[in-house]
């Protein structure tokens, strides 16, 4: 049981490596940033995309008589975006300190042997 639960435990721990876990934050931000922003504009039902994190598009929302839904859809697309911006750097942070935890850990533990 004991040499079972060892190997599965080495599995685990070769599969989770520094670089594994950085080209998994690396997709995880990329998705964030490219992965379109859908809001609830005013006077819309459904949910309508106002572009991604990188770009804008609020051609729906724009016409002559449409100025104060304009406006009310760039706040509500900002606001999206700003979220999406804070999940992102959210995302690097805990990449970067998980890769750090892992390399420091292989180093301990290529000292002690």
């Amino acid at each position: 049981m004991e040499i079972e639960s060892a190997r599965s435990g080495s599995r685990a721990r070769t599969w989770v490596t520094p670089a594994r876990v950085a080209w998994l934050g690396a997709a995880a931000v990329a998705l964030l940033l490219i992965v379109p922003i859908r809001i609830l504009g005013p006077g819309d039902h459904e949910r309508q995309s106002c572009g991604n994190t990188l770009r804008t598009d609020l051609d729906r929302w724009r016409g002559p008589s449409d100025g104060d839904y304009w406006e009310k859809a760039y706040r509500a697309c900002n606001s999206e975006r700003i979220d999406r911006i804070g999940q992102a750097v959210g995302v690097v942070s805990l990449t970067v300190l998980a890769v750090t935890l892992l390399t420091a850990r292989a180093r301990r533990r290529g000292d002690e042997h």
